[in-house]
């Protein structure tokens, strides 16, 4: 691929912050990207691999530095995000190693041992929605075990990839934390448990990780509980697709208020046949007619790799904005 065109989108994006101002004029940039993700075998390009470890050592970099107040998010390759909070912990989703294996092979965009290593520094806790390789990173968890920090996934994750030390979602009790059993269903294959995750950052924000929960049947009732708790949810990490139901992120969108963060985007183990051009899971200009409703109102943020939001609850903003929107500052 070439690399230098692919470091010049990015750097046009750093002066386009995924603002609601900026929803529209980013849209050709993301574009472009798409078109450079689209060749064939790009997960096994070394020029990908070294402007993804560019990327998380920009990461790693801003969140040592970055000191509040409120709460920032820094989104990662498909699923993963970090968050840090104004007191200074460093919660991760889904840090997962890169592209997992296709088609039973090898791939090239992977963390390195010593990125791995720097985020098992970084992270102080870890919440994995399920055990799938494409969310779970084995070496990420091995690494923040070793220096005893809390690993939280789905009991049958932790036992099946033998995550000794973690703790099982169904058993985790904390008050910021709120744990909601799913299920993945495979077709052809075992179904997968899978966990939602509404957890509460100091001062007051809550993010909702769904995971890979796509049947109504499994979702409604995470929704459901939610409502009847009378959980605020301000940002909802989520991927558009779904299998059954009423679309997830418009019925989100209803129910909660709130805004959204699109994840799960060019995960290529995904893309099918192996080896071919085209998409893998969505692609930027696919989450933006996914997202297209929230989307235009300034209720979601389409990031790329390695850029960040600061984040802004619902309370602070209903005392300024009359339409009892959240805001995003970024």
């Amino acid at each position: 691929m070439n690399l230098q065109e692919l470091e010049e989108a990015r750097k046009r994006l750093d002066q386009l912050p995924p603002s609601p101002e900026n929803w529209h004029a980013r849209l050709p940039l993301l574009k472009r990207l798409d078109d450079l993700f689209s060749c064939p075998e790009l997960e096994n390009d070394p020029a990908l691999n070294r402007f993804y470890h560019e990327v998380c050592r920009r990461v790693i970099a801003e969140i040592r530095t970055w000191h509040g107040p409120g709460v920032r998010l820094w989104k990662l390759y498909s699923s993963a995000v970090l968050v840090k909070e104004e007191s200074g912990r460093v919660t991760g989703f889904d840090l997962n190693e890169g592209c997992t294996p296709a088609g039973e092979r090898r791939t090239r965009l992977r963390l390195s041992p010593g990125l791995v290593e720097e985020f098992a520094e970084l992270v102080d806790r870890m919440f994995y929605t399920h055990g799938h390789l494409d969310h779970l990173g084995l070496a990420v968890a091995d690494a923040l075990l070793l220096r005893g920090k809390p690993v939280v996934a789905p009991g049958d994750a932790v036992r099946q990839w033998l995550l000794e030390g973690a703790t099982p979602a169904e058993e985790l009790h904390e008050p910021e934390v709120r744990c909601y059993r799913g299920v993945q269903h495979m077709a052809g294959r075992e179904d997968v448990p899978n966990s939602a995750y509404a957890v509460t950052f100091q001062p007051g924000v809550t993010l909702l990780v769904r995971g890979d929960i796509y049947h109504w049947e499994d979702l409604a009732p995470i929704y459901e509980r939610i409502e009847a708790e009378k959980i605020r949810i301000d940002l909802m990490a989520t991927s558009p697709f779904y299998q059954s139901g009423p679309d997830p992120v418009l019925e989100a969108y209803r129910r909660f208020h709130c805004r959204f963060l699109p994840i799960h985007e060019w995960e290529f183990g995904h893309r099918l046949p192996v080896g071919k051009a085209g998409r893998a899971t969505q692609t930027y200009e696919d989450l933006y007619e996914n997202f297209r409703i929230p989307g235009e109102a300034g209720d979601c943020m389409a990031l790329t790799w390695g850029e960040s939001a600061e984040l802004i609850s619902t309370v602070s903003a209903n005392r300024r904005e009359r339409n009892e929107k959240a805001v995003y500052t970024y």
